[in-house]
């Protein structure tokens, strides 16, 4: 098959959807090592393969004898096979891994690093930061060997094995996801395709490739010039900072690298990693204390506002008790095919009165900077009443009434405005005008700049919504992933539209190690 032939490796997700899209993950990376793949879905992986000598394999659980056949071809040619999260026994058998069973985190943080052993082929990371929650535990048969291990997010080895390599190739006890160290991820599956295809990739190459880079961001950052008075947020996903059990070293982070505000994940409909007593106390409140009080502690003196994001309107991040606690009640929000989602109806009082409550303990308990609702919206493929924006609206006012000023309240929206009036119910434009908030923040995530400035243009529509509009930019989102001369890009052209600042999602070791860096030497100086 020529067109076989043309391709470097081939990709294989085991449906679309979810392991399509960490297929994708894994061509993005491949391709920015200069290596070519294709994604494929398991129906053409025996007469895609058929020529090749690298394939990925991501959440097969089952696999035909013609499948087989194709991936022993790739054995006989001296090739290799990487596997993901699979549950199969024939997949294993020819990998030469034995399953040992399917197992869920005991602790948040506990599967949070691979560390690669010493003598690790060419290439490989010494270790990679990534924290998974669940595994498809393995151990090697004759002839391989634990490659890596998982450690928790303090370091401590758990003894749970990573990636599993064998003479057929490598098997990972989970899936390689989009947050943590994607540089080393990127590192990874290009060193793998190196030693079955040593033409396609080499390290000093990469080395060699990724210096030019770094030199040619550091030269475009010098060039930009700071602005005074600008917001700098950055939104923290987890709620543990970057270094999670070190809140003070987060901070002086942020305060170097220019950081303005922090909005701070610390509760949800389904979690509190705080001493709730009206929300659900997470595991990482149980286990490693009150993540607010730790993390406004350590703002002291730096400078940096802390804002308290709370999740509205979903259960997302919730025990599967709480879930069901929630279904039980009659929470739950329908989706237009009559099933329970993770989302909770708006139009229940009980729902409401909840998240304004948790809203009121949190600015009663802690010297916060202000409050950031996000989710404050309908599920888009939700059942929704034809009142569905009044009673998202009337939630934020009432939201006001429980945040006053000078705390600030800001809401973190869809940005394609006015589409999500009709979508989820979110007329954030007339809570501005309103004075229902203090600032906006729409999710303007997309890695076009034509797209960014053209939501620019709507959110700019008037001069005073632009000045209280704090711009949110996909750094690692699902929809977008930047590099710093993107980053660059997009706060340049916020700013021309007279915007009051950007927020980059999201505190990762992208944004530690590739981003901030180099903000901080101009832009943001």
């Amino acid at each position: 098959m020529i067109k076989s032939l043309l391709l470097a490796v081939t990709i294989v997700a085991n449906s679309s959807g979810y392991y399509t899209s960490l297929a994708n993950h894994i061509k993005r990376w491949l391709a920015s090592e200069k290596i070519t793949s294709t994604v494929v879905l398991p129906a053409q992986m025996a007469a895609t393969i058929e020529n090749e000598k690298t394939v990925f394999l991501v959440g097969l659980d089952s696999i035909g004898a013609d499948q087989i056949k194709a991936l022993r071809g790739v054995k006989s040619r001296g090739g290799k096979i990487i596997a993901f999260h699979s549950s199969s026994t024939q997949l294993a058998s020819l990998m030469g891994v034995k399953l040992t069973g399917f197992k869920s985190a005991p602790s948040p943080g506990c599967w949070s690093r691979m560390d690669f052993i010493t003598s690790r082929p060419q290439g490989f990371p010494i270790s990679i930061r990534q924290t998974s929650t669940v595994l498809n535990s393995a151990q090697p048969l004759s002839g391989g060997r634990v490659l890596a291990s998982w450690s928790d997010r303090l370091g401590r080895p758990t003894g749970q094995a990573a990636w599993i390599e064998t003479p057929s190739g490598w098997w990972m006890t989970h899936v390689l996801t989009a947050d943590g160290d994607e540089r080393l991820k990127a590192q990874l599956v290009s060193a793998m395709v190196g030693v079955s295809e040593p033409s396609k990739w080499s390290i000093s190459a990469s080395l060699d490739r990724r210096n030019l880079k770094r030199a040619e961001f550091k030269r475009y950052a010098l060039s930009q010039k700071p602005k005074a008075g600008e917001i700098r947020a950055v939104w923290d996903h987890s709620g543990c900072g970057l270094y999670p059990g070190d809140w003070p070293r987060t901070m002086r982070f942020l305060k170097n690298a220019g950081i303005t505000d922090l909005f701070v994940n610390v509760a949800g409909a389904g979690f509190a990693h705080y001493p709730s007593a009206v929300l659900p106390k997470s595991r990482i409140y149980n286990e490693e204390g009150d993540q607010l009080k730790a993390c406004l502690s350590a703002a002291k003196g730096t400078g940096v506002r802390v804002h308290a994001w709370i999740l509205c309107f979903t259960a997302t991040r919730g025990m599967p008790s709480v879930l069901a606690d929630y279904k039980a009640k009659g929470w739950s929000l329908k989706s237009t095919s009559g099933k329970d989602t993770e989302y909770l109806n708006p139009s229940k009082k009980p729902v409401r009165d909840k998240i304004l409550k948790a809203i009121e303990e949190v600015v009663s308990r802690y010297s916060i900077d202000g409050v950031h609702l996000d989710f404050v919206r309908w599920y888009e493929g939700s059942k929704k009443p034809s009142d569905a924006a009044k009673i998202i609206s009337d939630f934020v006012l009432a939201a006001r009434r429980k945040v006053q000023r000078p705390l600030w309240l800001t809401t973190a929206v869809l940005g394609k405005y006015p589409a999500c009036v009709a979508s989820v119910g979110q007329d954030w434009t007339s809570w501005l005008d309103a004075n229902y908030v203090d600032y906006v923040v729409p999710m303007d995530y997309t890695d076009n700049l034509v797209r960014f400035s053209s939501y620019l243009l709507q959110h700019a529509s008037s001069r005073s919504r632009a000045r209280r509009t704090i711009v949110g930019i996909g750094v690692t989102a699902n929809e977008s992933r930047l590099d710093a001369k993107q980053v660059i890009d997009q706060i340049n052209a916020s700013r021309k539209f007279g915007t009051a600042g950007v927020a980059l999602f999201d505190l990762d070791a992208v944004l530690e190690k590739e981003i901030l860096p180099y903000l901080s030497i101009g832009i943001w100086k």
